[in-house]
């Protein structure tokens, strides 16, 4: 806190001042993505930047639309809608067309995002419910993996070769330090070099954007269910740790503020019940996405979750389901 001198005798304050405001905050977060952004242009080369550039611009003219069209405050100097067309394209392979980016960014943007309530109220990750609804519905197009290169070969992801209810790393997968540098990799162009990714999330913690304890619980939470599942088996467990989206979603995705729960305990709970729902998905329904879906699932629990952990005014009862909607 700060305290003011006006020049005539008298001083104003204390005064708490700081720059943190939402969109210092949401700047903060478009550094943090020029980390898997850099993956992305090195592995599958530039044509990366035109899928991410026309994300961003297509999710920005929607959202300035709707509002025009609703009567509502243009609101793009937020940010928010341009971390969205960041974020959906870069868990897309640089063989979808762009007709699916757009129409990953209308289902982000328009049906999830504003049908939702609008700017702090949707209840699911608009990123997130767009990229699981494009794989459900659109996937021989967004999941046509091509391998980093000048020939564009088409390859697998290291989840489908762990996948089949296994409980072995089998001879396809990848040694794990190419897994977590992202050589050699097929699948999204973003999600590829784990490195660049715990480098953002560093980033973040670092500017105190993000709680470090949310990344970490999902990670752990997942890696223990793994373990259990595999008998124990750590290079099976490490195998599954560092394929799929499974770190980008815990830096980006499950951290973020709207469709989390509002307390810190809830947070961690949230984290906690990402992390292993995914590893069931993978597990019990062989889903290599489970981490979207897992999301998406946790997001619909947070005002249950918010309920049980919400703090009690001493005198008053505890809050209803329905004040937590409405506050959201």
């Amino acid at each position: 806190m700060s305290e003011r001198y006006t020049g005539n005798g008298t001083v104003n304050g204390p005064h708490i001042r700081n720059e943190w405001t939402s969109q210092w905050k949401m700047k903060q977060v478009l550094i943090a993505l020029l980390f898997p952004t850099t993956g992305a242009v090195y592995f599958f080369g530039w044509y990366s930047l035109v899928m991410i550039t026309t994300s961003i611009i297509t999710c920005v003219l929607l959202e300035t639309l709707v509002q025009k069209a609703t009567k509502q405050p243009v609101t793009i100097n937020d940010l928010t809608a341009v971390i969205t067309g960041w974020l959906l394209a870069l868990t897309l392979p640089t063989s979808a067309p762009l007709w699916t980016v757009v129409i990953g960014d209308f289902i982000a943007i328009v049906l999830v995002k504003h049908l939702g309530g609008g700017l702090g109220r949707n209840w699911i990750n608009p990123a997130v419910a767009a990229r699981v609804l494009l794989k459900l519905f659109l996937s021989p197009w967004i999941t046509n993996w091509i391998a980093p290169g000048p020939d564009v070969v088409t390859t697998v992801t290291p989840l489908v070769a762990l996948g089949h209810f296994s409980r072995e790393v089998s001879v396809t997968t990848p040694e794990w330090w190419k897994l977590f540098l992202g050589i050699d990799l097929g699948g999204p162009m973003g999600e590829t070099s784990k490195l660049l990714l715990l480098i953002a999330g560093g980033y973040l913690i670092l500017r105190k954007i993000i709680n470090p304890l949310v990344p970490l619980l999902t990670l752990s939470a997942f890696y223990l269910a793994i373990l259990i599942y595999s008998q124990f088996n750590f290079v099976f467990a490490t195998a599954h740790l560092l394929s799929g989206a499974l770190i980008m979603a815990s830096v980006f995705m499950v951290t973020d503020y709207t469709t989390s729960p509002m307390t810190d305990k809830g947070k961690y709970y949230f984290a906690i019940g990402c992390g292993v729902v995914c590893a069931i998905l993978r597990i019990v329904l062989d889903l290599p996405g489970g981490i979207g879906v897992a999301i998406v699932v946790m997001n619909l629990a947070v005002p249950f979750i918010d309920q049980w952990t919400m703090y009690r005014v001493y005198g008053e009862k505890r809050l209803k389901i329905t004040t937590i909607i409405d506050n959201k």
